[in-house]
């Protein structure tokens, strides 16, 4: 997957937790200033580990902190796991 898919992949799943349009979120944003929890933000880890079948070390999402950042780092693991 592109780091855009990725992305709008990440912002569906934060739409749909905090109940707002994915289009209207800011990839740049901190996830806490989006309103996530680090209990929400461990839902997003969970769904997205399923949604794009990787394995990702829940701690990351705290280490990217934003959409832009977090795609960027799954979509690199996620060619380093295909090497």
């Amino acid at each position: 997957m592109t780091k855009e898919e990725i992305s709008a992949c990440i912002k569906e799943e934060i739409g749909s937790l905090l109940e707002i349009d994915p289009g209207s979120i800011d990839e740049k944003e901190d996830f806490i200033k989006l309103g996530l929890s680090s209990v929400q933000s461990l839902k997003i880890v969970n769904r997205i580990r399923k949604k794009l079948d990787v394995d990702i070390n829940p701690v990351a999402m705290f280490e990217y902190k934003s959409i832009s950042r977090f795609s960027e780092y799954l979509s690199v693991s996620n060619e380093l796991s295909k090497i």
